[in-house]
């Protein structure tokens, strides 16, 4: 894997920047072949408070062997828009020869930095990040680095009404902007058959969010090998140790990537662009216990997310359907 640093400094990452009294945990950030999401998701993060202090290291995937002409311009783009500034306080660009593929590409670099450096902030190249969302994050990992109940930091929230808490924890992981500790991420489990059958032995109900979401198929669909998904397997890596995640009662993270451009990402769940993102989050101690209203909200959101994805599935069948009949007509009519 080729490596470059925009900062003058080693190519492999050091200790965190720790100016200012605080130490603050490395930033990493995986991209591919767009480069507009990128552009926006690197353009906010540098817009953070903490950029200037931060460490990233960018992970950057090489193409298919059946890239097409057009996939691979957009890989050059994006591989040129990474060295176009120095996007933090140290930039670290790791590039892959070859398609390593998302989750691979995420679990290896997020082994990687977090073996290194004990926490890592993780972000993907769809992520736009509020002003404090770095130092929400830096913040909870100083305050729970030593609670080994809590697995992650989650900047991505689902609203949870008026007066929404400032934080508050859920059994759940989210994908969208996170972060852990080397204590925590020691525990994944990349064995998905594995991690089912002792989801099932445990409870598959409340895996489900006691009954709401669909985390069960998608691991299911990773076991048996229709899938290739890492966060659903991180997800039971928590579950099956009673972990806990802390999540922004307002988000501080905005996925722009519902366009259809992306590997697990699908245009008719665009509604997730328009979740509104808050400046700031303030952190402070509370009881390790779920929270109600974190839960109903991720509750809510699976049911109608399964709503709206049975309607979409509808339509293309209907569709399909159709496209088929007019097929067989004759020529004219």
């Amino acid at each position: 894997m080729h490596k470059t640093s925009l900062s003058g400094g080693a190519e492999t990452p050091g200790q965190p920047n720790s100016s200012g009294g605080q130490q603050l945990a490395p930033i990493v950030l995986f991209v591919y072949a767009r480069p507009a999401h990128t552009r926006r998701t690197l353009e906010s993060l540098a817009g953070n408070t903490l950029a200037a202090r931060s460490e990233l290291t960018i992970f950057a995937d090489g193409p298919r062997a059946d890239a097409s002409p057009q996939k691979l311009r957009e890989i050059s783009e994006v591989r040129k828009l990474i060295r176009e500034r120095q996007w933090c306080g140290k930039v670290h660009i790791r590039e892959s020869p070859v398609n390593r593929g998302l989750a691979a590409s995420i679990v290896a670099g997020v082994t990687e930095i977090v073996e290194h450096q004990g926490s890592v902030i993780v972000l993907e190249d769809d992520l736009e990040t509020a002003p404090g969302f770095l130092q929400y994050m830096n913040d909870a990992l100083t305050l729970y680095v030593d609670c080994q109940q809590v697995m992650q930091v989650c900047g991505f929230s689902f609203p949870c009404g008026w007066f929404p808490p400032q934080t508050g924890f859920l059994r759940a992981s989210h994908p969208w902007g996170w972060a852990t500790w080397k204590r925590a991420w020691r525990h994944y489990q990349p064995d998905a058959e594995r991690l089912l059958a002792l989801v099932l032995q445990e409870d598959p109900r409340r895996f489900d969010l006691d009954g709401c979401s669909f985390h069960l198929d998608e691991l299911q669909r990773n076991a048996d090998g229709r899938l290739q998904t890492w966060a659903v397997r991180w997800y039971a890596s928590i579950f099956l140790r009673q972990g806990l995640c802390l999540y922004p009662g307002r988000s501080l993270v905005r996925n722009i990537g519902f366009d259809g451009t992306g590997e697990n990402c699908h245009s008719a769940a665009a509604v997730y662009e328009r979740i509104p993102i808050t400046d700031s989050v303030k952190v402070v101690r509370q009881a390790l216990v779920e929270s109600p209203r974190i839960l109903k909200s991720h509750q809510q959101h699976y049911r109608a997310e399964l709503q709206r994805w049975t309607e979409s599935r509808l339509v293309d069948r209907i569709r399909r359907r159709v496209r088929s009949v007019l097929r067989w007509l004759p020529a004219g009519r």
